[in-house]
């Protein structure tokens, strides 16, 4: 049996790190929408990779700040149990991976020099700080898995908080 306790001190400090992450990744990637959509894109690939962050980057800040008010609040109610953090930490999930891997494969293997283009190491810091939130959210992810699975004795993983566990 996990301890309340244990998921009451990870809890925040897990989804505390996943906001931080957020709002750098969306300070970042607003700031490289803006920049460029008042000067040019690199090109239409940089563009969608960029804005596909920020649509993530949005998502994670609010439903992390949602999922970590919540808990903090009222943990037992249902609207923050396993079913809603799985569901918008895997939403997280796909979006962060999805958008780190295609801007990584833009900008990997050329230095700045060569790339040449405007904010290119901003972009390359966006590539850095959307694969940390990648990690925390995938750390996130398995931890609340692991709670759900290990509810599907008592109540269910769609009617459990995470304290049921």
């Amino acid at each position: 049996m996990v301890s309340e306790r244990a998921v009451r001190v990870f809890h925040p400090i897990l989804f505390v790190l996943i906001t931080i992450a957020g709002i750098i990744s969306l300070a970042i990637s607003a700031s490289l929408v803006k920049h460029y959509n008042d000067t040019a894109y690199p090109s239409t690939s940089i563009r969608d990779r960029v804005r596909l962050l920020l649509v993530a980057s949005i998502w994670t800040v609010l439903f992390g700040l949602y999922l970590l008010i919540g808990v903090l609040v009222n943990s037992g109610h249902i609207l923050f149990g396993i079913c809603s953090h799985l569901f918008t930490l895997t939403v997280s999930f796909l979006l962060f991976l999805i958008g780190a891997a295609a801007l990584t494969s833009s900008v990997d293997k050329h230095s700045c020099d060569v790339l040449n283009f405007s904010r290119c190491n901003i972009v390359k810091g966006l590539v850095a700080i959307s694969w940390i939130e990648t990690i925390f959210v995938f750390i996130a992810l398995l931890a609340v898995f692991g709670l759900g699975i290990k509810s599907r004795s008592g109540a269910g993983m769609r009617r459990s908080t995470l304290l049921d566990a």
